[in-house]
């Protein structure tokens, strides 16, 4: 360090010094644990335990053993290499999800975070289904649309990508029953030409 001319000198702080507080270990505890590490990789003392009582690979670099400072571990182990994230239940693609019900009665006012064009809070603007209003929800506060019953619901591989997911039978069944009314009254009217094609002729 460099010298004051104008006064006298000052003595430079020790700062490698070995502070009790810190975490700073002198040569004999890294000496010690080098020993400690070697003799495990030998198998000369039993492997390490984390708090499951599960072995530690000693042969694991301790770059991946050492869990991050802002995790608080207090004892060895490799839980932070693993997604602890809870998981929700897989949906498949015979699952029903509802669709277009409503979750209540619609609100009286605009709330903050809803959907500027219809005022439903369950989705965004450019998710919305209704017409695109001239003056919105947010600056008229009139027809507000109630929110719809969402469910989360995380889905398979399959679910995903299945084109017949979240299809109702039931529909289709309408479908066919219109489509047998509809056959029904042509077969009436064609029934209804033919006899009035006959009776034409009887005149005749």
């Amino acid at each position: 360090p460099l010298e004051r001319l104008d006064g006298p000198r000052r003595e430079t702080p020790a700062l490698f010094a070995v502070c009790p507080m810190s975490g700073l270990k002198s040569s004999e505890d890294r000496r010690r644990e080098r020993e400690l590490e070697e003799a495990r990789k030998a198998g000369t003392i039993p492997a390490e335990r984390d708090a499951d009582g599960n072995e530690i690979n000693p042969h694991i670099p301790q770059f991946m053993a050492q869990a991050p400072w802002y995790l608080n571990a207090e004892g060895p182990g490799l839980k932070h290499q693993k997604n602890l994230k809870q998981k929700g239940q897989v949906a498949s693609a015979t699952d029903f999800k509802p669709r277009g019900q409503k979750a209540g009665p619609a609100a009286t006012y605009f709330r903050k975070g809803a959907c500027t064009n219809c005022g439903a809070m369950t989705h965004s603007t450019k998710d919305c289904v209704e017409r695109p209003r001239k003056k919105g929800a947010r600056y008229s506060g009139k027809d507000i649309k109630p929110d719809e019953v969402t469910v989360d619901m995380a889905y398979d591989y399959a679910g995903k990508r299945d084109h017949w997911a979240q299809f109702d039978p039931a529909a289709h069944m309408d479908k066919i029953r219109a489509h047998e009314a509809e056959a029904e009254v042509r077969r009436k009217a064609a029934q209804q030409k033919k006899l009035g094609e006959l009776a034409a002729r009887e005149r005749k």
